[in-house]
């Protein structure tokens, strides 16, 4: 069954509430820890790994009353996959943060994704240049190719109408939910691609519309025979991929999730849990975390190294893209 069958409207609307405040503690903790100003990237870092433990909390309380395991995980990179289309040699970043959100039932598991590209804002609008390369991508879709290494080389046409890509508005600067007029109260906001951005809808109801399966655009998990459901695979894996070099320790590369407090600069990642065993057999065998992030996390010290992040552009590295993917299923009685 879907999770919005199982769930009453105050159970839904708890969903977003929970969503609001894991947002609202990453937002304060990215604040507190950055030595300067913090940036998109700062905000994204401490969201999918700080943030999404304070998500599984809120939600694993609301679901498991009703027979629903959830399991989030969440993996920061620096630099996104570039692309570029048309006759264009200039390059655009791909997306902030993929979120991707997979249910598994007791005879079947479904998946959907969105595509997030991060701008600041400080009253909740932002107004884009008619000539913007990133807003013609985001608002037209025309077919493009990867220029980032990792990522397989041809054009790639989506069919993307919207509902598997929005940008999201950040919040700049500390504040408190009482002090802004951003949809919901909610630092971060999820806007559709047009010259004008703003905040009439919240990311924290997106999160929740993901579960509800409102929100999110669908995808195959295996055997994938549309652009769209091969690229968010292919990003899962590429992501999967990422090892980092630390040479001022005199070590090479080191797995992708390496725990401990030696992880280098540039990639975290940070796990809820692991999934119950009494869940549906598929939830453990095509989990997203277990097949394309099957090693140990990074333990709690994520968000800690916000400020160690390089700042400066460019760093595509192998085509990975910070990702927050959250899993549920149906407990079996």
């Amino acid at each position: 069954m879907s999770i919005s069958s199982l769930l009453d409207s105050y159970e839904k609307a708890s969903l977003y509430s929970g969503a609001n405040a894991a947002i609202w503690y990453s937002h304060h903790l990215a604040n507190r820890l950055a030595k300067v100003a913090a940036r998109e990237e700062d905000y994204v870092a401490t969201l999918v790994t700080d943030g999404l433990l304070h998500l599984a909390e809120r939600w694993s309380k609301l679901l498991e009353p009703r027979r629903i395991a959830i399991h989030v995980a969440g993996v920061f990179c620096h630099g996104h996959p570039q692309v570029a289309f048309g006759n264009s040699s200039s390059q655009v970043e791909l997306a902030d943060l993929l979120i991707v959100h997979r249910h598994a039932s007791r005879n079947r598991s479904t998946a959907r994704a969105i595509l997030l590209q991060a701008k600041m804002s400080t009253d909740g609008t932002l107004a884009l240049a008619s000539d913007d390369k990133q807003l013609e991508l985001y608002s037209k879709w025309p077919p493009f190719r990867f220029v980032t290494g990792g990522l397989a080389s041809g054009d790639r046409d989506l069919n993307e109408k919207g509902k598997g890509s929005r940008y999201a508005l950040i919040l700049q600067g500390s504040a408190y939910p009482e002090q802004i007029t951003w949809a919901d109260q909610c630092p971060w906001a999820a806007s559709v691609a047009n010259r004008q951005l703003s905040a009439a809808s919240s990311l924290a109801k997106l999160l929740g519309d993901m579960l509800l399966g409102k929100e999110g655009r669908p995808f195959r998990q295996d055997r994938p025979r549309d652009q769209w459901s091969r690229m968010i695979l292919e990003l899962l894996r590429v992501t999967g991929k990422r090892t980092y070099k630390r040479t001022n320790i005199g070590r090479g590369d080191t797995p992708r999730l390496a725990a401990g407090p030696t992880a280098a600069a540039g990639l975290m990642f940070m796990a809820s849990g692991t999934l119950p065993a009494r869940v549906p057999p598929q939830a453990h065998v095509r989990s997203f975390s277990r097949r394309f992030f099957a090693a140990a996390p990074l333990a709690d010290n994520g968000g800690d190294r916000i400020d160690d992040l390089p700042r400066s552009p460019g760093q595509a590295g192998e085509g990975g893209v910070s990702t927050l993917i959250i899993e549920t299923s149906e407990i079996n009685d």
